[in-house]
């Protein structure tokens, strides 16, 4: 998540991109993008949430006694599988290829669209692994 915010907001083909369109079409990208980080943030609440429920069904419908290590695992293994499926099948109000005139500004939004893309997988697959080392300096793999 700290990958993906940071690259995003820091990379040369987006600024490209916005730089190129015009002001009216620069804030519709911006409420477009602040929509797409709400989603994601929202992702991360609602994994979060539900790995709390689960781990307290263990603990007091259940009573299983869940060991940290236990407890640490489920909470980041849902929280990401929840992110990424929340994210990718929340429907989104707005699309920018709605709002683009020109050939130039579709081809510029494709670069941009595939950046934004190979940025959220490698934040994504940057935090599986993550997982696996927390999970094995915890030992609960």
């Amino acid at each position: 998540m700290i990958y993906t915010t940071n690259a995003t907001s820091n990379n040369q083909v987006i600024s490209n991109y916005k730089n190129q369109l015009p002001p009216d079409l620069q804030e519709k990208y911006e409420q477009i993008t602040n929509e797409r980080k709400k989603i994601y943030f929202e992702g991360y609440i609602l994994g979060f949430i539900l790995a709390i429920l689960v781990i307290m069904m263990n603990i007091y419908l259940l009573n299983k006694k869940i060991s940290s290590s236990t407890m640490i695992c489920i909470v980041i293994s849902i929280s990401f599988i929840t992110n990424y499926f929340y994210y990718m099948l929340h429907p989104k109000t707005d699309w920018m290829l709605n709002h683009i005139k020109s050939p130039e500004q579709t081809k510029a939004w494709l670069i941009m669209y595939r950046n934004m893309q190979y940025y959220y997988h490698m934040g994504f697959v940057l935090g599986i692994i993550a997982v696996g080392i927390l999970a094995y300096a915890f030992r609960c793999i």
